[in-house]
């Protein structure tokens, strides 16, 4: 956990490193994406029917992971499980992870319809962050995070529908 600049209250500017393996992993079915052969992979392919909930989406997401791995408190720890809130809120968090990973692995089998693509791979990326931040008592990644769960699905069921 590294401290740079004091904000205010307990918050810092500073560099949750811990936060950029967390974005790594989850980005990871991206990372392996052209790795892939897809027959078909409308993700990736969609049209843009929302453009402006597309700069909503993509500013909530950006944020997300930019709140997650520049704000830090400065009470915090590079790991910690030593609260019943911290474990629950790290075990939903992993869970949302699972669900995320295994969506995708439905995905790349050809099993790519809409409500499988709305909730596993778009609703669980929201729910992750969100429980991240609240692991880590960063409550401005918890709000975008919940911003993001109504915006990131909406706008992903709204380019996909037919």
């Amino acid at each position: 956990m590294l401290r740079f600049v004091k904000l205010g209250g307990e918050q810092y500017l500073g560099l949750f490193v811990l936060g950029l393996v967390l974005f790594l992993l989850q980005e990871l079915p991206y990372i392996v994406m052209p790795l892939i052969h897809l027959s078909s992979n409308p993700v990736m392919t969609m049209t843009e029917k929302a453009p402006v909930l597309n700069i909503i989406e993509k500013a909530l997401m950006f944020g997300c992971v930019g709140v997650m791995l520049l704000l830090v408190r400065s009470d915090a720890k590079w790991f910690s499980l030593s609260t019943p809130k911290e474990i629950l809120c790290f075990t939903v968090a992993m869970v949302a992870l699972a669900g995320n990973f295994i969506g995708w692995g439905f995905y790349y089998t050809g099993h790519q319809n809409l409500v499988l693509i709305v909730v596993l791979l778009c609703a669980f990326v929201p729910v992750f962050y969100g429980f991240i931040g609240l692991w880590r008592g960063n409550w401005a990644l918890a709000a975008l995070s919940a911003a993001a769960l109504i915006v990131h699905p909406l706008h992903v069921w709204i380019n996909l529908r037919s």
